[in-house]
């Protein structure tokens, strides 16, 4: 299985605007208010920073899976146990995507139908595409659905300018201050874009040397995007609406209305959007079963991507249930240790230890 450096930049591309259109907007909208685009320009760039660190890790080790050469840079032991936390990061990010798809389907379409039978729906969808075609088959949806998906988003940014009022962003800075929005970038930065799937997409890249520019271009991609959406909300609706939308890129195409023709943006936005998280979700489901496949050294990694989806299943309706699983997204814990952690820290390590063993050999 192997994946053009065009396809990997629209996996990456897409895996990364479905999260950013959800979640950062939100939580950076409500530390920072008007400032909000500042914050998430900060969270963006720290990210940015990331990628091209766990790049740097993956040029060393082009031949070679995140499990393989993390044993071999740490030990067996050692390096499985941190392998395990990265598991349990897209694990978490599965459940998280397809608790908001769910939610999304139920609230503007699918009002009356029960959630498990929507969560069962799509789990059979990403499932059977990974079943049957692997990495293969979601890159080549992902290059049908990517250019579509992004210019749709774009374009719907700059459809409704006669509400956009310049006045609403202003003052810059003074009513909120560098702590709010310091404090709304580190709440929104780690939902911003997904690094780390580089660690295992990097060795299924036919080109490497395209494939880092178009995991950097995919990510400086997805940043601008949330930087201009952040800022035409708050044109549009102001902070004090903002803050209270629950999906507000979704919100937005409900303000479109030129000449009261062009109404109703929305119906191309819901099936776009659902088809982004199904290639994230398709995406975060094969890396996590190839991964565990190397991990416990059971070849049939499709057999794993059942049993993943069987346990994925059974968390979700445990989570929907357990209040407390609801307010993780502004954990201390999570914001100021584990993603810190896992994005920066642990590459970092990987880096260092690989370039001194690297000029050991020379």
């Amino acid at each position: 299985m192997k994946v053009s450096s065009y396809q990997l930049y629209w996996l990456v591309t897409i895996s990364s605007i479905v999260t950013t259109s959800y979640l950062p907007i939100h939580l950076a909208v409500e530390q920072a208010r008007q400032d909000s685009w500042i914050s998430m320009l900060l969270g963006g760039l720290t990210m940015l920073f990331v990628t091209w660190v766990i790049l740097r890790v993956c040029k060393q080790h082009e031949d070679k899976t995140l499990v393989t050469f993390t044993k071999e840079l740490l030990g067996t032991v050692l390096g499985k146990i941190l392998v395990l936390v990265y598991f349990l990061l897209w694990f978490r990010q599965m459940t998280m995507i397809a608790k908001g798809t769910v939610d999304f389907q139920n609230l503007v379409m699918l009002h009356n139908t029960p959630m498990v039978f929507i969560l069962l729906c799509m789990l059979a969808l990403v499932v059977y595409a990974v079943y049957k075609g692997g990495i293969t088959a979601v890159s080549r949806c992902a290059e049908i659905i990517g250019p579509i998906l992004v210019l749709m988003f774009f374009v719907q940014l700059f459809l409704n300018p006669e509400d956009m009022n310049v006045k609403r962003i202003l003052p810059v800075y003074a009513d909120t201050g560098w702590l709010a929005i310091l404090t709304g970038a580190f709440n929104s930065y780690s939902y911003l874009t997904d690094p780390t799937i580089a660690l295992m997409l990097f060795f299924f890249a036919e080109n490497k040397r395209t494939a880092s520019r178009a995991v950097i271009w995919g990510t400086m991609t997805t940043i601008v995007w949330g930087v201009l959406a952040t800022i035409v909300l708050m044109f549009v609706t102001g902070p004090q609406i903002a803050s209270q939308l629950v999906v507000p890129v979704y919100s937005l195409t409900k303000y479109i209305s030129i000449l009261n023709f062009i109404q109703n943006i929305d119906a191309f936005y819901i099936p776009l959007w659902l088809l982004a998280a199904f290639i994230k979700l398709s995406l975060c489901l094969f890396i996590l079963s190839y991964g565990l496949s190397e991990w416990t050294g059971f070849r049939n990694w499709k057999l794993i991507a059942w049993i993943v989806t069987s346990v994925w299943f059974v968390f979700y309706i445990y989570s929907n249930h357990n209040i407390r699983l609801s307010f993780t997204l502004k954990s201390m814990y999570l914001n100021g240790v584990l993603y810190p952690f896992v994005y920066l820290v642990i590459p970092l390590i990987l880096w260092m230890i690989g370039t001194i063993k690297q000029r050991s050999k020379a």
